[in-house]
């Protein structure tokens, strides 16, 4: 039997996302690359979908953009907050709206972080790390399976 050795301090945990903007193209893209870097990942192109993809798939990282045809992103973070996986979820807003009132509003509304687009990948990295940080260690209130 052949024995694997894994460093603990290379191990990154894979992540359920949710990417959620209108845009395909930027929508593809981040799909591809949280991919790439071993994330589990589902879009939506609209609030509606986002709801419903998000409720049957508990995502840990939410990308959710502000500008969503059917609904504000601020709306739908608003009522993933409300739920007992998005309480914990990380939630990030991506969009091109980057003052300084709309990086307050998207504190105000719940989201862990704001970050304009387009997303450099040091920033998608970082926080990809700091939401599995977030996921680490079972919640006690969670079945693990």
């Amino acid at each position: 039997m052949e024995t694997t050795i894994l460093n603990p301090s290379t191990l990154r945990p894979s992540l359920r996302t949710l990417v959620v903007d209108d845009r395909e193209d930027v929508a593809m893209s981040l799909m591809l690359l949280l991919q790439k870097l071993g994330h589990s990942v589902s879009v939506a192109s609209d609030a509606e979908e986002a709801l419903a993809k998000a409720a049957a798939t508990r995502p840990e990282v939410v990308f959710l953009d502000i500008g969503l045809p059917d609904s504000s992103g601020y709306e739908v973070c608003k009522e993933m907050r409300q739920s007992v996986w998005g309480a914990r979820s990380f939630i990030v807003a991506v969009t091109g709206r980057n003052e300084a009132a709309d990086m307050i509003r998207a504190a105000q509304t719940g989201f862990d972080r704001h970050v304009g687009k387009p997303m450099p990948l040091k920033t998608l990295q970082e926080i990809l790390h700091t939401a599995g940080s977030r996921y680490s260690f079972p919640d006690s209130t969670e079945a693990i399976s």
